[in-house]
């Protein structure tokens, strides 16, 4: 028996199956960017849904010929930048301002499906806060929010969403990502 064919081959069996794994995990990663910046006139683009059963189908977002910065989502008139990194609540609102935005007021149902498509297994601040004084939540653009909010301790202050289908109150401390949201210009 030839022991150093054998080896060889092992090796190349391996080289394939980790090269085929980064191929499956990072192929959608580097065409999704492709699409990102000008969405032309009449054209769709698609975001993942994924359902509960695990299926992921592609609802298609219809542009009205306008165009968000490049690396941000467009959806309803309004464009949408997903964090990459983590800060606390306050450093990711300070972030969304210097790029002319804020953080994302999910107001609508449509809204917050749209972002749960897209945000994945990760938590993400929105701009949804606690008003101690008022015993109720608000946007940061100071409405009302009349929904319910899981997950609520004392020092939980500020909201999540992602990971689960609901509002989560987060610390505004911990570091997670954070959508920024602005119109279309």
């Amino acid at each position: 028996m030839n022991w150093h064919m054998i080896i060889s081959g092992l090796i190349v069996v391996v080289l394939k199956i980790v090269g085929m794994t980064f191929f499956l995990l990072y192929f959608p990663q580097i065409f999704a960017k492709s699409n990102v910046g000008f969405i032309p006139t009449e054209n769709y683009r698609t975001v993942p849904q994924i359902f509960g059963s695990g299926n992921v189908s592609f609802i298609p977002t219809k542009s009205y010929g306008t165009a968000c910065p490049r690396g941000w989502d467009f959806n309803q008139e309004r464009c949408f930048l997903l964090s990459t990194s983590e800060l606390s609540w306050k450093k990711s609102r300070d972030f969304c301002e210097t790029e002319g935005s804020t953080l994302a007021i999910v107001n609508t149902p449509e809204k917050l499906k749209f972002l749960q498509s897209i945000t994945g297994a990760e938590k993400y601040f929105i701009g949804l806060l606690y008003q101690h004084a008022e015993k109720r939540w608000r946007w940061i653009n100071n409405s009302i929010f009349t929904g319910n909010v899981t997950n609520q301790h004392q020092d939980f202050n500020c909201v999540t969403i992602g990971l689960t289908k609901t509002y989560d109150a987060a610390s505004c401390y911990v570091n997670y990502r954070w959508i920024c949201e602005k119109s279309v210009k």
